[in-house]
């Protein structure tokens, strides 16, 4: 790995110490991660995390908008760990996480090993795993466990593995290729993108070319299929919803209408989950290298390939980003590769005979690294900016209960641990009179919350779907809209906006929620600032929902 010498071991020596010092780095981060999940950590888990949670309870094949994988994880890290959980934080808080900073070791890991390939200076790979530790969405990504973790593990190392296959004749590299594309292909659909990642540097560079002739990029690809297997199985018993959930997400479901401001909004979203410095320099990076693929001693086609797996996601999201509502954490795929370009462009920068072009690189990687570091920092620990959400808010209407919160990132992820609790007060009290009551709300990130934190983890429901919003997990489950007989004629705590189609109006026959009266209204306050509101109702009996309501919906309920 280092430098030749007539030393042979010697000359080892230092691409050891690199990659040591780059585990090292990594076991760090994650020890610093653990310590903040234990020590108070201030934030609950994402809508999301409560979400996939709520799906390792009921084990199956695949999941209404997601693969099984991310189910499957969590399912082993609350089997292995959520007793400690529980003991330690007062919950399966650190049960549900810590598999997500385990994957984050494996991809710095891939990406070290990655960047070693391509640009063949150990100092350069170990700059690579640095500088995702300046990356926001990817430290956050560190102690989220959400679909992204195990996505970006099994992307990284299909990677490594495939660079491996087009370098000789073994057939080996492209099995292990095809294990982990069908892994992540579980994980997220997105998994896909490894294909015409591939491809596109088979077509592109010559020394990758014979591989076309070879077995090995086809036993990948057929291996990576089987990762559908279980996903058409369970679509195929559940009406396809997954496909047409896709579908709906790409605004390809029905009319297409264009919104170029769109593209603007994607390159300004990537701009702020990366950072701004960072992005832009990735982008010069990643023009720069495109033209001399060999620039700084690289090699010429790993460099290719590493290029074309941050321009295939960034370019396919920018081209959906007219027709639909690209979320950022989408190209996700595209980052720690793009890590790796910039890494060894701003190592050729710095070693560049041009005294002025040192000095403006030293510069960047000085702002880079002092603006990345801090708001990596900042993630973790938003409050430390609530004065300067406040000032933002200012100008909020009066009737904008918690206009604090728009400006605050990690807003979603707080006053959970307060809610699950008080809503658990009231399921409790109904209960001690005897009765069979049940949770129901009007967002299935809400129910998953409540599940979570209320004691017990009481099954709870959603009805978000037939109010004219998404679908979710919750409507495949039985639930009040479509086995309304298991619940009509029973007591309910319901959490969420009071809406005429739930409590009567003039258009409705009867109310769904009867007698209902707001028992507590749940305020997240954080420093004085209100950021979250619950309002919870008590329903003496549930009536099931109106006819007028159900033919709005359609015959699936």
């Amino acid at each position: 790995m280092g430098c030749p010498s007539e030393n042979a071991p010697a000359s080892y020596r230092p691409g050891w110490w690199h990659a040591c010092l780059a585990a090292g780095i990594l076991c760090a981060g994650a020890a610093l991660h653990l310590a903040y999940l234990i020590r108070d950590c201030p934030l609950d888990l994402s809508g999301d995390e409560a979400h996939y949670w709520e799906w390792s309870r009921r084990l199956d094949w695949s999941y209404y908008s997601k693969g099984p994988l991310v189910a499957y994880i969590i399912a082993l890290g609350r089997w292995a760990l959520a007793d400690w959980s529980q003991r330690v934080v007062g919950s399966e808080m650190l049960a549900v996480r810590l598999p997500a900073i385990v994957l984050s070791i494996g991809s710095g890991l891939a990406i070290y090993t990655l960047a070693l390939r391509a640009f063949r200076r150990p100092g350069v790979a170990l700059a690579a795993v640095i500088l995702t530790c300046t990356v926001p969405i990817l430290a956050v990504g560190a102690v989220l466990t959400t679909i992204d973790a195990p996505l970006t593990f099994c992307f990284l190392w299909g990677l490594v593995a495939c660079e491996r296959g087009l370098r000789g004749p073994e057939t080996w590299p492209w099995i292990v290729a095809g294990v982990l594309i069908a892994l992540g292909i579980l994980a997220k659909y997105t998994m896909l993108l490894i294909f015409p990642v591939v491809g596109l540097a088979m077509l592109l560079e010559r020394e990758y070319r014979p591989a076309w002739r070879r077995p090995g990029p086809y036993v990948a690809a057929g291996l990576g299929a089987l990762g559908f297997v279980p996903i058409l199985i369970w679509n195929a018993r559940h009406g396809w919803v997954s496909f047409r959930h896709v579908a709906g997400q790409a605004g390809v479901s029905g009319s297409i209408t264009l919104n170029v401001a769109g593209v603007a909004e994607y390159v300004l979203g990537q701009a702020a989950v990366i950072g701004p410095i960072w992005f832009f320099a990735m982008l010069v990076a990643l023009v720069a290298l495109w033209r001399r693929p060999d620039m700084g001693g690289g090699a010429r086609p790993v460099v290719r390939l590493v290029l074309c797996a941050v321009a295939v996601p960034w370019v396919a999201f920018l081209l959906f980003s007219p027709i639909t509502k690209v979320q950022p954490n989408w190209p996700v795929l595209s980052v720690p590769p793009a890590t790796i370009l910039l890494a060894g462009w701003l190592a050729h920068g710095l070693r560049s005979p041009a005294r002025e072009v040192r000095r403006w690189t030293r510069g960047l990687v000085v702002a880079g690294t002092l603006f990345g570091g801090g708001s990596v920092i900042l993630a973790h620990y938003t409050e430390a900016l609530l004065p300067v959400f406040g000032w933002l808010a200012r100008h909020e209407p009066p009737w904008e209960e918690t206009p604090v919160a728009k400006y605050d990132p990690a807003s979603r992820l707080r006053g959970w641990r307060m809610l699950g609790p008080a809503v658990g007060r009231h399921l409790t009290a109904l209960q001690a009179q005897g009765r069979d009551p049940f949770i129901v709300t009007d967002d299935y990130q809400v129910a998953s919350q409540i599940a979570f934190y209320c004691p017990g983890h009481p099954p709870v429901y959603c009805l978000q779907a037939v109010l004219g919003d998404r679908a979710s997990q919750y409507d495949i489950w039985p639930n009040p809209i479509r086995d309304a007989e298991r619940f009509v004629g029973r007591p309910c705590v319901y959490v969420g906006a009071r809406k005429p189609e739930l409590f009567g109006g003039r258009d409705f026959s009867h109310a769904a929620l009867r007698e209902a009266r707001l028992v507590e209204t749940v305020e997240y306050r954080l420093r004085g600032h209100l950021i979250r509101v619950w309002p919870v109702y008590m329903c003496e009996e549930y009536a099931g929902l109106p006819p007028e309501l159900l033919s709005r919906v359609g015959a699936r309920y």
